[in-house]
């Protein structure tokens, strides 16, 4: 599920929107990975035609429904991982790491052959790291796992990051306690969100809302992601 970051500048893909998730400070709004030369964020808006995707834009705070991602400029795109207290079924922490890397690789191999630009670099920890996974004992909601994009000015320029919170013991709902393989597949759903994308009902994909109806990336997925990235940064959606 998407959920709210709530910094200053940031963008959020679809409801619902907890309130818990409001006033988080933002340690990497002056900070940024990658190149130092960015196109500034375009002042008009642009207006798309998803054609035979599931395309559709981010809202950011004010309101405004605008079309965020990744450019070439935010890569290598830095993801802080650190290791969760719990390990997940039939597995250790270590193997929870792993595979939640390996989630977030999944996109990384299915967009090189399209974006060579596209690459993913991994730390332990690192508050300066534009995404953020975090381990919870609990998330809202009845999900396993929340993920959003977010988006700041630095300088001139249109920076993008995200963040993920997954919980290998959700509460409630579908989930109980997340085997490895049933982690990996949250981590990588939830990380099309962090890439901009919202869910894709009744289709073939791994942004699928129902989690018995996605288990891999999908060429409508990578399909999705390029049509996201030839629309202009930051662009609203015209009126």
């Amino acid at each position: 599920m998407p959920f709210d970051p709530a910094p200053p500048w940031s963008v959020t893909l679809e409801i619902p929107r907890p309130e818990q998730f409001f006033g988080l400070a933002i340690a990497t709004a002056d900070r940024s990975s990658g190149a130092s030369n960015c196109e500034p964020p375009p002042t008009l808006a642009a207006s798309a035609d998803p054609g035979d995707t599931y395309l559709k834009p981010t809202r950011s705070d004010d309101g405004v429904a605008r079309y965020v991602h990744v450019t070439e400029s935010d890569m290598p795109w830095r993801i802080a991982v650190g290791r969760p207290r719990s390990p997940p079924r039939y597995g250790s922490t270590a193997d929870a790491v792993r595979v939640t890397k390996e989630g977030m690789r999944a996109w990384e191999s299915a967009l090189r052959p399209h974006l060579p630009w596209f690459r993913l670099e991994f730390v332990e920890e690192d508050p300066s790291a534009p995404v953020q996974v975090e381990w919870k004992r609990r998330v809202p909601g009845p999900w396993g796992g929340l993920g959003a994009i977010r988006w700041w000015n630095r300088g001139s320029c249109l920076r993008v990051g995200g963040r993920m919170q997954i919980s290998v013991r959700p509460a409630t709902g579908v989930y109980s306690h997340l085997t490895v393989d049933e982690l990996r597949e949250l981590v990588a759903h939830e990380f099309g969100h962090v890439l901009g994308l919202g869910h894709c009902f009744e289709c073939s994909s791994i942004m699928n809302y129902e989690k018995n109806q996605r288990t891999e990336i999908t060429d409508l997925d990578v399909r999705t992601f390029l049509r996201l990235v030839e629309i202009p940064n930051g662009a609203s959606i015209a009126p």
